[in-house]
Protein backbone atom coordinates (compact mmCIF):
# COMPACT_ATOMS: atom_id res chain seq x y z
CA UNK A 1 0.00 0.00 0.00
CA UNK A 2 1.24 3.31 -1.02
CA UNK A 3 1.92 5.65 1.92
CA UNK A 4 3.15 8.58 0.86
CA UNK A 5 -0.28 10.00 0.52
CA UNK A 6 -0.15 10.76 4.57
CA UNK A 7 3.25 11.26 5.19
CA UNK A 8 2.39 14.47 5.59
CA UNK A 9 2.78 15.52 9.41
CA UNK A 10 -0.12 17.27 11.07
CA UNK A 11 0.27 20.10 14.11
CA UNK A 12 -2.92 19.14 16.42
CA UNK A 13 -4.00 21.22 18.99
CA UNK A 14 -5.72 19.21 21.96
CA UNK A 15 -7.93 22.15 23.15
CA UNK A 16 -11.04 24.24 21.19
CA UNK A 17 -13.08 26.85 21.85
CA UNK A 18 -17.39 25.78 22.77
CA UNK A 19 -18.21 27.37 19.22
CA UNK A 20 -15.97 25.74 17.24
CA UNK A 21 -16.30 21.82 19.43
CA UNK A 22 -20.43 22.56 18.71
CA UNK A 23 -19.42 23.39 14.66
CA UNK A 24 -17.33 20.36 14.79
CA UNK A 25 -14.41 22.68 13.23
CA UNK A 26 -10.68 23.02 13.77
CA UNK A 27 -9.60 25.59 16.74
CA UNK A 28 -6.37 27.54 16.85
CA UNK A 29 -7.04 27.44 20.56
CA UNK A 30 -6.27 31.05 20.87
CA UNK A 31 -7.24 32.76 24.03
CA UNK A 32 -9.22 34.43 24.93
CA UNK A 33 -10.65 34.48 21.09
CA UNK A 34 -9.49 31.98 18.43
CA UNK A 35 -9.03 33.13 15.23
CA UNK A 36 -12.11 31.74 13.45
CA UNK A 37 -14.32 33.19 16.49
CA UNK A 38 -12.86 36.82 16.00
CA UNK A 39 -13.10 36.51 12.02
CA UNK A 40 -16.66 35.56 12.14
CA UNK A 41 -17.35 38.43 14.84
CA UNK A 42 -18.72 35.81 17.92
CA UNK A 43 -18.33 35.54 21.30
CA UNK A 44 -15.37 32.76 22.18
CA UNK A 45 -15.93 30.97 25.27
CA UNK A 46 -13.28 27.95 26.58
CA UNK A 47 -15.04 25.69 28.48
CA UNK A 48 -13.04 24.33 31.97
CA UNK A 49 -10.57 21.62 31.32
CA UNK A 50 -11.51 17.98 33.15
CA UNK A 51 -8.24 17.28 33.72
CA UNK A 52 -8.55 20.26 35.97
CA UNK A 53 -6.95 23.39 34.51
CA UNK A 54 -2.75 22.56 35.55
CA UNK A 55 -0.06 23.93 34.03
CA UNK A 56 3.12 22.33 33.17
CA UNK A 57 4.55 23.71 36.90
CA UNK A 58 1.52 22.96 38.23
CA UNK A 59 1.49 19.46 36.87
CA UNK A 60 5.34 18.62 37.88
CA UNK A 61 4.47 20.04 41.67
CA UNK A 62 1.22 17.64 41.78
CA UNK A 63 2.92 14.85 40.57
CA UNK A 64 6.17 15.81 43.46
CA UNK A 65 3.47 15.35 46.19
CA UNK A 66 2.19 12.61 44.93
CA UNK A 67 5.41 10.76 45.11
CA UNK A 68 5.83 11.82 48.69
CA UNK A 69 2.61 10.79 49.62
CA UNK A 70 3.17 7.62 47.77
CA UNK A 71 6.42 6.78 49.47
CA UNK A 72 4.94 7.42 52.79
CA UNK A 73 2.43 5.04 52.51
CA UNK A 74 5.18 2.13 51.41
CA UNK A 75 6.93 3.14 54.52
CA UNK A 76 3.99 2.33 56.31
CA UNK A 77 3.00 -0.86 54.92
CA UNK A 78 5.45 -2.57 55.20
CA UNK A 79 6.28 -5.62 52.59
CA UNK A 80 2.73 -4.62 51.04
CA UNK A 81 4.03 -3.21 48.28
CA UNK A 82 2.76 -2.98 44.32
CA UNK A 83 4.25 -5.56 42.57
CA UNK A 84 6.21 -3.37 39.98
CA UNK A 85 6.82 -6.51 37.33
CA UNK A 86 3.98 -5.55 35.02
CA UNK A 87 4.38 -2.04 35.81
CA UNK A 88 4.89 0.77 32.43
CA UNK A 89 8.56 1.02 30.97
CA UNK A 90 7.54 5.06 30.13
CA UNK A 91 6.21 7.35 32.13
CA UNK A 92 2.38 7.02 30.20
CA UNK A 93 -0.35 5.73 32.43
CA UNK A 94 -0.86 1.86 32.16
CA UNK A 95 -3.51 -0.78 33.89
CA UNK A 96 -1.88 -3.14 36.29
CA UNK A 97 -2.41 -6.58 35.17
CA UNK A 98 -4.84 -8.54 37.53
CA UNK A 99 -2.16 -10.75 38.60
CA UNK A 100 -0.53 -7.65 40.65
CA UNK A 101 -3.98 -7.19 42.95
CA UNK A 102 -4.71 -9.11 45.74
CA UNK A 103 -6.96 -11.76 45.65
CA UNK A 104 -9.36 -11.03 47.26
CA UNK A 105 -10.26 -7.63 44.78
CA UNK A 106 -9.61 -9.88 41.39
CA UNK A 107 -11.98 -8.32 38.99
CA UNK A 108 -15.52 -9.66 38.97
CA UNK A 109 -15.50 -10.29 42.95
CA UNK A 110 -18.28 -8.42 44.84
CA UNK A 111 -15.77 -6.45 46.56
CA UNK A 112 -13.61 -5.42 43.25
CA UNK A 113 -14.76 -1.89 43.27
CA UNK A 114 -12.01 -0.51 40.73
CA UNK A 115 -8.73 -1.58 39.11
CA UNK A 116 -5.45 0.60 39.91
CA UNK A 117 -3.49 2.42 37.95
CA UNK A 118 0.26 2.89 37.86
CA UNK A 119 2.31 5.89 36.54
CA UNK A 120 6.33 4.79 37.09
CA UNK A 121 8.73 8.16 37.89
CA UNK A 122 11.60 9.62 35.85
CA UNK A 123 14.46 7.92 35.26
CA UNK A 124 16.31 10.67 37.66
CA UNK A 125 14.87 9.82 40.84
CA UNK A 126 17.15 7.43 42.60
CA UNK A 127 14.67 5.50 44.19
CA UNK A 128 11.87 5.51 41.86
CA UNK A 129 8.42 4.68 43.41
CA UNK A 130 4.90 4.01 42.41
CA UNK A 131 1.93 6.62 42.15
CA UNK A 132 -1.17 4.71 42.49
CA UNK A 133 -4.68 5.86 42.17
CA UNK A 134 -8.04 4.00 41.49
CA UNK A 135 -10.49 3.84 38.11
CA UNK A 136 -14.14 4.22 39.68
CA UNK A 137 -16.67 1.35 38.14
CA UNK A 138 -19.25 3.71 38.41
CA UNK A 139 -17.00 5.81 36.40
CA UNK A 140 -16.90 3.40 33.43
CA UNK A 141 -20.30 2.39 33.57
CA UNK A 142 -21.60 5.90 33.10
CA UNK A 143 -19.27 6.44 30.45
CA UNK A 144 -20.75 2.79 28.40
CA UNK A 145 -24.21 4.61 29.01
CA UNK A 146 -23.30 7.90 28.13
CA UNK A 147 -21.66 6.81 24.56
CA UNK A 148 -23.15 3.00 24.14
CA UNK A 149 -26.63 2.54 25.90
CA UNK A 150 -28.03 5.25 23.53
CA UNK A 151 -27.54 2.97 20.36
CA UNK A 152 -27.98 -0.53 22.30
CA UNK A 153 -30.38 0.67 25.20
CA UNK A 154 -30.98 -3.45 26.25
CA UNK A 155 -29.98 -3.31 29.92
CA UNK A 156 -32.12 -1.32 32.68
CA UNK A 157 -31.76 1.93 32.57
CA UNK A 158 -28.76 3.09 34.37
CA UNK A 159 -30.51 4.55 37.87
CA UNK A 160 -32.73 1.29 38.24
CA UNK A 161 -29.31 -1.04 37.23
CA UNK A 162 -27.50 1.20 40.06
CA UNK A 163 -30.58 0.49 42.47
CA UNK A 164 -30.35 -3.28 41.72
CA UNK A 165 -26.65 -3.80 42.52
CA UNK A 166 -27.63 -2.78 45.78
CA UNK A 167 -29.04 -6.55 45.86
CA UNK A 168 -27.29 -9.52 47.08
CA UNK A 169 -28.01 -11.29 44.55
CA UNK A 170 -28.33 -8.97 42.05
CA UNK A 171 -27.04 -11.65 38.94
CA UNK A 172 -25.78 -9.36 36.71
CA UNK A 173 -21.82 -9.80 37.81
CA UNK A 174 -20.68 -10.83 34.30
CA UNK A 175 -22.97 -7.97 32.96
CA UNK A 176 -21.29 -5.34 35.18
CA UNK A 177 -18.02 -6.70 34.11
CA UNK A 178 -18.58 -6.10 30.24
CA UNK A 179 -19.94 -2.57 31.34
CA UNK A 180 -17.17 -1.37 32.81
CA UNK A 181 -14.69 -2.45 29.75
CA UNK A 182 -17.04 -0.96 27.26
CA UNK A 183 -17.05 2.33 29.32
CA UNK A 184 -13.13 1.74 29.63
CA UNK A 185 -12.79 2.16 25.48
CA UNK A 186 -14.31 5.55 25.90
CA UNK A 187 -12.32 6.70 28.87
CA UNK A 188 -9.12 8.50 27.52
CA UNK A 189 -7.30 8.24 30.52
CA UNK A 190 -6.84 4.52 31.30
CA UNK A 191 -6.17 1.72 29.00
CA UNK A 192 -8.77 -1.37 28.56
CA UNK A 193 -6.87 -3.84 28.25
CA UNK A 194 -7.16 -5.27 31.55
CA UNK A 195 -11.17 -4.72 31.84
CA UNK A 196 -11.62 -7.10 28.20
CA UNK A 197 -9.05 -9.40 29.70
CA UNK A 198 -11.71 -9.38 32.87
CA UNK A 199 -14.47 -9.50 30.42
CA UNK A 200 -13.04 -12.36 28.45
CA UNK A 201 -12.22 -14.47 31.55
CA UNK A 202 -16.47 -13.95 32.72
CA UNK A 203 -17.42 -14.58 29.68
CA UNK A 204 -15.75 -17.80 28.96
CA UNK A 205 -15.56 -19.58 32.35
CA UNK A 206 -17.26 -23.12 32.34
CA UNK A 207 -19.44 -22.21 34.95
CA UNK A 208 -21.53 -19.69 32.84
CA UNK A 209 -24.85 -19.33 34.33
CA UNK A 210 -27.83 -19.65 31.66
CA UNK A 211 -29.05 -16.64 32.75
CA UNK A 212 -30.71 -13.06 30.69
CA UNK A 213 -28.22 -11.06 32.51
CA UNK A 214 -25.64 -12.94 30.74
CA UNK A 215 -27.32 -13.01 27.45
CA UNK A 216 -27.05 -9.35 27.36
CA UNK A 217 -23.51 -9.41 28.48
CA UNK A 218 -22.74 -11.91 25.66
CA UNK A 219 -24.45 -9.93 23.22
CA UNK A 220 -22.91 -6.67 24.13
CA UNK A 221 -19.68 -8.13 25.14
CA UNK A 222 -20.00 -9.57 20.63
CA UNK A 223 -20.50 -6.01 19.43
CA UNK A 224 -17.69 -4.25 21.27
CA UNK A 225 -15.56 -7.48 20.37
CA UNK A 226 -16.27 -7.04 17.01
CA UNK A 227 -15.12 -3.41 16.42
CA UNK A 228 -12.22 -4.01 18.69
CA UNK A 229 -11.05 -6.18 15.81
CA UNK A 230 -11.50 -9.69 17.26
CA UNK A 231 -14.39 -10.47 14.20
CA UNK A 232 -13.71 -14.17 14.05
CA UNK A 233 -14.38 -14.40 18.69
CA UNK A 234 -17.01 -11.96 18.59
CA UNK A 235 -19.29 -14.14 16.07
CA UNK A 236 -18.88 -16.98 18.41
CA UNK A 237 -19.85 -14.94 21.72
CA UNK A 238 -22.83 -13.78 19.73
CA UNK A 239 -23.66 -17.99 19.16
CA UNK A 240 -23.09 -18.49 22.77
CA UNK A 241 -25.81 -15.70 23.50
CA UNK A 242 -28.26 -16.68 20.64
CA UNK A 243 -27.96 -20.30 21.77
CA UNK A 244 -28.67 -19.71 25.68
CA UNK A 245 -31.37 -17.26 24.75
CA UNK A 246 -33.56 -19.99 23.20
CA UNK A 247 -32.30 -22.25 25.62
CA UNK A 248 -34.69 -19.83 28.02
CA UNK A 249 -37.17 -19.52 25.54
CA UNK A 250 -37.01 -15.55 25.26
CA UNK A 251 -38.13 -15.65 22.07
CA UNK A 252 -41.43 -16.34 23.54
CA UNK A 253 -44.16 -14.01 24.70
CA UNK A 254 -44.38 -15.12 28.06
CA UNK A 255 -40.40 -14.74 29.08
CA UNK A 256 -40.77 -11.62 30.11
CA UNK A 257 -43.24 -12.27 33.33
CA UNK A 258 -41.38 -15.70 33.68
CA UNK A 259 -38.32 -13.73 34.37
CA UNK A 260 -39.37 -10.20 35.23
CA UNK A 261 -39.90 -10.73 38.83
CA UNK A 262 -43.22 -8.89 38.71
CA UNK A 263 -40.81 -5.88 37.84
CA UNK A 264 -42.61 -4.25 34.50
CA UNK A 265 -38.98 -2.45 33.99
CA UNK A 266 -36.95 -5.91 33.88
CA UNK A 267 -39.84 -7.16 31.34
CA UNK A 268 -39.36 -4.63 29.00
CA UNK A 269 -35.54 -5.29 29.51
CA UNK A 270 -36.27 -8.54 28.17
CA UNK A 271 -38.49 -8.06 25.57
CA UNK A 272 -35.73 -5.62 24.22
CA UNK A 273 -32.80 -8.01 24.82
CA UNK A 274 -34.29 -10.71 22.06
CA UNK A 275 -35.74 -8.05 19.52
CA UNK A 276 -32.33 -6.33 19.46
CA UNK A 277 -30.52 -9.97 19.37
CA UNK A 278 -32.65 -10.60 15.96
CA UNK A 279 -31.02 -7.47 14.76
CA UNK A 280 -27.11 -7.47 15.72
CA UNK A 281 -27.58 -11.16 14.60
CA UNK A 282 -28.68 -9.75 11.04
CA UNK A 283 -26.08 -6.96 11.48
CA UNK A 284 -23.17 -9.73 12.05
CA UNK A 285 -23.92 -11.77 8.71
CA UNK A 286 -24.94 -8.11 6.78
CA UNK A 287 -21.01 -6.99 7.40
CA UNK A 288 -20.22 -10.77 5.92
CA UNK A 289 -22.38 -10.30 3.41
CA UNK A 290 -23.72 -13.32 4.55
CA UNK A 291 -27.40 -14.08 3.98
CA UNK A 292 -27.78 -15.85 6.18
CA UNK A 293 -27.94 -15.93 10.14
CA UNK A 294 -29.26 -18.10 12.95
CA UNK A 295 -32.39 -16.25 13.97
CA UNK A 296 -33.48 -15.59 10.29
CA UNK A 297 -36.35 -17.74 10.01
CA UNK A 298 -36.80 -18.71 14.85
CA UNK A 299 -40.73 -17.60 15.23
CA UNK A 300 -41.19 -15.13 17.92
CA UNK A 301 -44.17 -13.78 20.06
CA UNK A 302 -42.76 -11.59 22.27
CA UNK A 303 -44.58 -8.38 23.10
CA UNK A 304 -43.36 -5.20 21.25
CA UNK A 305 -40.86 -2.84 23.89
CA UNK A 306 -42.06 0.85 24.39
CA UNK A 307 -40.02 4.00 23.30
CA UNK A 308 -36.86 5.16 25.58
CA UNK A 309 -38.84 7.87 27.06
CA UNK A 310 -40.96 5.15 28.85
CA UNK A 311 -38.36 2.71 29.73
CA UNK A 312 -36.29 5.64 31.55
CA UNK A 313 -38.70 6.66 34.03
CA UNK A 314 -39.95 3.38 34.34
CA UNK A 315 -43.45 3.95 33.21
CA UNK A 316 -44.18 0.57 31.35
CA UNK A 317 -47.30 1.02 29.27
CA UNK A 318 -49.00 -1.28 28.47
CA UNK A 319 -47.84 -3.60 25.46
CA UNK A 320 -48.87 -4.17 21.91
CA UNK A 321 -48.33 -6.52 19.45
CA UNK A 322 -47.06 -7.61 16.21
CA UNK A 323 -50.04 -7.79 14.59
CA UNK A 324 -51.39 -4.56 15.69
CA UNK A 325 -48.54 -2.92 14.53
CA UNK A 326 -48.97 -4.56 10.94
CA UNK A 327 -52.46 -3.46 10.79
CA UNK A 328 -51.25 0.53 11.51
CA UNK A 329 -52.38 1.51 8.45
CA UNK A 330 -55.88 0.93 9.21
CA UNK A 331 -56.00 2.90 12.57
CA UNK A 332 -58.34 5.67 13.03
CA UNK A 333 -55.69 7.37 15.34
CA UNK A 334 -52.33 6.82 14.67
CA UNK A 335 -50.08 5.18 16.85
CA UNK A 336 -46.53 5.87 18.26
CA UNK A 337 -44.47 2.88 18.03
CA UNK A 338 -41.28 2.54 19.52
CA UNK A 339 -38.01 3.42 17.55
CA UNK A 340 -36.80 -0.70 18.65
CA UNK A 341 -39.66 -1.47 16.55
CA UNK A 342 -39.46 0.62 14.06
CA UNK A 343 -35.97 -0.49 13.58
CA UNK A 344 -36.88 -4.50 13.65
CA UNK A 345 -39.44 -4.41 11.07
CA UNK A 346 -36.94 -2.83 9.00
CA UNK A 347 -34.83 -5.77 9.62
CA UNK A 348 -37.62 -7.85 8.65
CA UNK A 349 -37.32 -6.19 4.85
CA UNK A 350 -33.85 -7.11 4.84
CA UNK A 351 -34.45 -10.58 6.20
CA UNK A 352 -37.13 -10.98 3.54
CA UNK A 353 -34.09 -9.64 0.28
CA UNK A 354 -32.00 -12.13 1.90
CA UNK A 355 -34.68 -14.99 1.90
CA UNK A 356 -35.30 -14.81 -1.64
CA UNK A 357 -31.64 -14.25 -2.69
CA UNK A 358 -31.44 -17.61 -1.37
CA UNK A 359 -34.23 -19.00 -2.99
CA UNK A 360 -33.64 -17.92 -6.38
CA UNK A 361 -29.63 -17.69 -5.98
CA UNK A 362 -29.86 -13.88 -7.37
CA UNK A 363 -30.60 -10.59 -6.83
CA UNK A 364 -32.84 -9.50 -10.18
CA UNK A 365 -34.61 -6.37 -10.91
CA UNK A 366 -37.97 -7.74 -9.56
CA UNK A 367 -36.12 -8.44 -6.50
CA UNK A 368 -35.00 -5.17 -6.21
CA UNK A 369 -38.42 -3.36 -6.53
CA UNK A 370 -39.86 -5.53 -4.13
CA UNK A 371 -37.54 -4.51 -1.99
CA UNK A 372 -38.15 -0.43 -3.06
CA UNK A 373 -41.45 -0.67 -2.40
CA UNK A 374 -41.43 -1.93 1.34
CA UNK A 375 -38.69 0.27 1.75
CA UNK A 376 -41.03 3.07 0.40
CA UNK A 377 -43.92 1.69 2.39
CA UNK A 378 -41.83 1.73 5.90
CA UNK A 379 -40.62 5.24 5.84
CA UNK A 380 -44.21 6.50 4.22
CA UNK A 381 -45.57 4.54 7.26
CA UNK A 382 -43.33 6.56 10.12
CA UNK A 383 -45.14 9.20 12.13
CA UNK A 384 -43.34 12.32 11.85
CA UNK A 385 -41.81 12.17 15.18
CA UNK A 386 -40.08 8.99 13.46
CA UNK A 387 -39.02 10.61 10.43
CA UNK A 388 -36.49 12.86 11.63
CA UNK A 389 -33.61 10.95 14.20
CA UNK A 390 -32.83 15.05 15.38
CA UNK A 391 -35.46 14.81 18.79
CA UNK A 392 -36.92 18.05 19.76
CA UNK A 393 -34.72 18.25 23.22
CA UNK A 394 -31.70 18.48 20.08
CA UNK A 395 -30.68 15.02 21.07
CA UNK A 396 -30.34 11.82 18.68
CA UNK A 397 -32.91 9.04 18.62
CA UNK A 398 -29.39 6.47 17.42
CA UNK A 399 -32.02 3.71 17.03
CA UNK A 400 -34.13 5.66 14.72
CA UNK A 401 -30.68 7.08 13.55
CA UNK A 402 -29.51 3.49 12.61
CA UNK A 403 -32.99 2.37 10.99
CA UNK A 404 -33.10 5.13 8.57
CA UNK A 405 -28.68 4.56 7.77
CA UNK A 406 -29.83 0.72 7.05
CA UNK A 407 -32.50 1.79 4.65
CA UNK A 408 -30.27 3.92 2.86
CA UNK A 409 -27.35 1.17 2.54
CA UNK A 410 -29.49 -1.02 1.69
CA UNK A 411 -30.96 0.89 -1.41
CA UNK A 412 -27.38 2.21 -2.29
CA UNK A 413 -25.69 -1.72 -2.23
CA UNK A 414 -28.61 -3.39 -4.02
CA UNK A 415 -29.01 -0.81 -7.03
CA UNK A 416 -25.22 -0.11 -7.22
CA UNK A 417 -25.39 -3.35 -8.94
CA UNK A 418 -27.31 -2.39 -11.03
CA UNK A 419 -26.04 0.91 -12.15
CA UNK A 420 -23.18 3.17 -13.45
CA UNK A 421 -21.21 3.31 -10.05
CA UNK A 422 -19.10 0.44 -11.28
CA UNK A 423 -16.35 -1.27 -8.26
CA UNK A 424 -12.72 -0.64 -8.51
CA UNK A 425 -10.10 -3.61 -7.83
CA UNK A 426 -8.71 -2.13 -4.87
CA UNK A 427 -12.59 -1.54 -3.17
CA UNK A 428 -13.46 -5.39 -3.48
CA UNK A 429 -9.89 -5.78 -1.71
CA UNK A 430 -10.71 -4.83 1.09
CA UNK A 431 -10.84 -6.54 4.99
CA UNK A 432 -11.85 -4.01 7.83
CA UNK A 433 -15.31 -4.09 5.70
CA UNK A 434 -16.40 -5.95 2.85
CA UNK A 435 -18.28 -4.77 -0.04
CA UNK A 436 -21.09 -6.57 -1.55
CA UNK A 437 -19.20 -8.19 -5.21
CA UNK A 438 -21.47 -7.87 -8.37
CA UNK A 439 -22.84 -10.98 -9.55
CA UNK A 440 -22.48 -10.43 -13.42
CA UNK A 441 -22.00 -7.09 -16.14
CA UNK A 442 -25.29 -5.00 -15.15
CA UNK A 443 -27.35 -4.69 -18.38
CA UNK A 444 -27.49 -1.41 -20.00
CA UNK A 445 -31.93 -1.43 -19.97
CA UNK A 446 -32.43 0.61 -16.44
CA UNK A 447 -29.18 1.22 -15.53
CA UNK A 448 -29.75 5.35 -15.23
CA UNK A 449 -32.90 4.43 -12.98
CA UNK A 450 -30.78 2.07 -11.20
CA UNK A 451 -27.87 4.56 -10.98
CA UNK A 452 -30.60 8.07 -10.13
CA UNK A 453 -31.92 5.71 -7.39
CA UNK A 454 -28.26 5.11 -5.43
CA UNK A 455 -27.65 8.43 -6.10
CA UNK A 456 -30.41 9.37 -3.95
CA UNK A 457 -30.18 6.92 -1.04
CA UNK A 458 -26.16 8.73 -0.76
CA UNK A 459 -28.33 11.73 -0.31
CA UNK A 460 -30.15 10.37 2.19
CA UNK A 461 -27.25 9.35 4.16
CA UNK A 462 -25.36 12.71 3.96
CA UNK A 463 -28.24 14.22 5.87
CA UNK A 464 -28.02 11.59 8.39
CA UNK A 465 -24.09 11.89 9.22
CA UNK A 466 -24.52 15.54 8.55
CA UNK A 467 -26.68 16.03 11.63
CA UNK A 468 -24.67 17.87 14.48
CA UNK A 469 -24.09 15.95 17.46
CA UNK A 470 -21.01 13.76 19.17
CA UNK A 471 -19.91 11.43 16.28
CA UNK A 472 -18.49 8.98 18.42
CA UNK A 473 -21.75 8.37 20.38
CA UNK A 474 -23.49 6.58 16.79
CA UNK A 475 -23.57 2.68 16.51
CA UNK A 476 -21.09 1.27 15.98
CA UNK A 477 -22.08 -0.71 13.07
CA UNK A 478 -22.57 2.41 10.99
CA UNK A 479 -18.76 2.14 10.62
CA UNK A 480 -19.33 -0.34 7.98
CA UNK A 481 -22.14 1.56 6.24
CA UNK A 482 -20.32 4.60 5.86
CA UNK A 483 -17.40 3.14 4.37
CA UNK A 484 -19.56 1.19 1.70
CA UNK A 485 -21.12 4.92 1.60
CA UNK A 486 -17.71 6.45 0.78
CA UNK A 487 -16.49 3.87 -1.76
CA UNK A 488 -19.66 4.11 -3.60
CA UNK A 489 -19.06 8.13 -3.64
CA UNK A 490 -15.70 7.56 -4.60
CA UNK A 491 -17.29 5.47 -7.78
CA UNK A 492 -19.38 7.97 -8.57
CA UNK A 493 -16.10 10.93 -8.95
CA UNK A 494 -14.71 8.18 -10.91
CA UNK A 495 -17.26 7.08 -13.63
CA UNK A 496 -20.53 9.70 -13.34
CA UNK A 497 -19.98 13.30 -12.18
CA UNK A 498 -18.09 15.84 -12.83
CA UNK A 499 -17.46 19.81 -11.80
CA UNK A 500 -19.87 20.88 -9.26
CA UNK A 501 -21.34 17.73 -9.30
CA UNK A 502 -18.17 15.93 -8.28
CA UNK A 503 -17.13 18.72 -6.02
CA UNK A 504 -20.28 18.06 -4.10
CA UNK A 505 -19.33 14.33 -3.79
CA UNK A 506 -16.11 14.80 -2.79
CA UNK A 507 -17.54 17.25 0.43
CA UNK A 508 -19.47 13.49 1.07
CA UNK A 509 -16.65 11.55 0.72
CA UNK A 510 -14.75 13.97 3.46
CA UNK A 511 -18.13 13.58 5.47
CA UNK A 512 -17.65 9.68 5.50
CA UNK A 513 -14.26 9.76 6.01
CA UNK A 514 -14.60 12.65 9.07
CA UNK A 515 -17.04 9.73 10.82
CA UNK A 516 -15.08 6.90 10.60
CA UNK A 517 -11.67 8.90 12.04
CA UNK A 518 -14.30 9.89 15.07
CA UNK A 519 -15.27 6.32 15.40
CA UNK A 520 -11.82 5.14 15.13
CA UNK A 521 -10.42 7.59 17.78
CA UNK A 522 -12.33 4.75 20.16
CA UNK A 523 -12.59 1.69 17.79
CA UNK A 524 -9.79 -0.23 16.53
CA UNK A 525 -11.94 -1.57 13.88
CA UNK A 526 -13.24 2.25 12.75
CA UNK A 527 -8.88 3.16 12.50
CA UNK A 528 -8.78 0.15 9.90
CA UNK A 529 -12.07 1.12 7.76
CA UNK A 530 -10.73 5.21 7.27
CA UNK A 531 -7.46 3.76 6.11
CA UNK A 532 -8.64 1.82 3.15
CA UNK A 533 -11.55 4.03 2.48
CA UNK A 534 -8.22 6.71 1.73
CA UNK A 535 -6.33 4.09 0.02
CA UNK A 536 -9.47 3.51 -2.11
CA UNK A 537 -9.48 7.49 -2.96
CA UNK A 538 -5.89 7.77 -3.33
CA UNK A 539 -5.66 5.10 -5.65
CA UNK A 540 -8.80 5.29 -7.97
CA UNK A 541 -10.07 9.18 -8.17
CA UNK A 542 -9.57 10.75 -11.42
CA UNK A 543 -7.21 13.85 -11.65
CA UNK A 544 -5.52 12.85 -8.42
CA UNK A 545 -2.27 14.15 -9.21
CA UNK A 546 -3.65 17.67 -10.26
CA UNK A 547 -5.67 17.93 -6.59
CA UNK A 548 -3.26 15.71 -4.35
CA UNK A 549 -2.04 18.77 -1.98
CA UNK A 550 -5.67 19.74 -1.65
CA UNK A 551 -6.84 15.64 -1.06
CA UNK A 552 -4.00 14.91 1.31
CA UNK A 553 -5.13 17.69 3.85
CA UNK A 554 -8.78 17.08 3.31
CA UNK A 555 -8.63 13.49 3.23
CA UNK A 556 -6.65 13.19 6.47
CA UNK A 557 -6.63 15.69 8.56
CA UNK A 558 -9.98 16.89 10.82
CA UNK A 559 -12.98 17.12 9.62
CA UNK A 560 -14.37 21.10 8.73
CA UNK A 561 -17.74 21.66 8.41
CA UNK A 562 -19.45 24.94 8.00
CA UNK A 563 -22.73 25.56 9.63
CA UNK A 564 -24.43 26.63 6.26
CA UNK A 565 -23.63 23.42 4.90
CA UNK A 566 -24.86 21.34 7.56
CA UNK A 567 -29.09 20.39 6.60
CA UNK A 568 -30.37 20.12 10.20
CA UNK A 569 -32.82 19.05 11.11
CA UNK A 570 -33.45 16.55 8.21
CA UNK A 571 -36.51 17.42 6.13
CA UNK A 572 -37.67 14.64 4.15
CA UNK A 573 -40.01 17.22 2.32
CA UNK A 574 -36.64 19.38 1.32
CA UNK A 575 -35.80 19.84 -2.20
CA UNK A 576 -32.36 19.80 -1.81
CA UNK A 577 -29.89 18.19 -4.45
CA UNK A 578 -26.43 17.71 -4.25
CA UNK A 579 -25.98 16.46 -7.50
CA UNK A 580 -27.34 19.33 -9.47
CA UNK A 581 -24.58 19.60 -11.89
CA UNK A 582 -25.33 15.94 -13.01
CA UNK A 583 -26.28 15.35 -16.33
CA UNK A 584 -28.02 11.71 -17.02
CA UNK A 585 -29.18 10.26 -20.61
CA UNK A 586 -33.55 10.76 -19.99
CA UNK A 587 -33.89 7.43 -20.89
CA UNK A 588 -35.74 6.86 -17.79
CA UNK A 589 -37.74 3.98 -19.16
CA UNK A 590 -40.96 5.45 -17.57
CA UNK A 591 -39.98 4.56 -14.04
CA UNK A 592 -41.21 6.38 -11.80
CA UNK A 593 -38.47 7.37 -8.84
CA UNK A 594 -41.05 8.73 -6.19
CA UNK A 595 -39.56 9.73 -2.72
CA UNK A 596 -37.37 7.19 -1.62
Amino acid sequence: MDTSFGSKRIDRVDLACVRCRSRHVRCDATQPACNRCKRDGKECDYKKSRRGGLNKAALAQRRLRLEQQSEHIQQSQGNQSINHEHRCQDSTLCVSNSDALPSEIQPGSPDFDAIYITQSQPTHISQPSLVSFQVSKDRLIELCYENFWPSFPVTLPLHYLQARRLNQNHGMEVLLIVLEWIGSIYAAWTSSEAYYEASLRAIDAPTLLRTPFNVQALMLFAIAQHHSDFKQQSRKTLDLAITIALELRMNERGFAQAYGESYPVLEESWRRTYYFLQIIDQHFSVVINSPVYALAKVPGTVDLPCDDEYYEIGQIPPTKTWREYENREFAEIEVVYSSITYMYDLSRIIAYVMNLFVETGTLSDSLIQVCDTKIAVWQGLLPSCKKDPLRGNGQVDEVMFMAHLSSAIVLVMTHRLFSSLAYSAEELSTHAFICLAPLATPPKMGRNAHTARALKALEISTRLFAIPCTLERHNVFAMSISARLATAQISACNNLLDDHAQSMARDRIRLNIGFLKAMGSIWPLGKKMVKEVQHVARSTLINLQNTMTAMDTDLTDEMELLCDEVIWPIDPSAEIDIFSGLVIPTSWNSTNLGDL
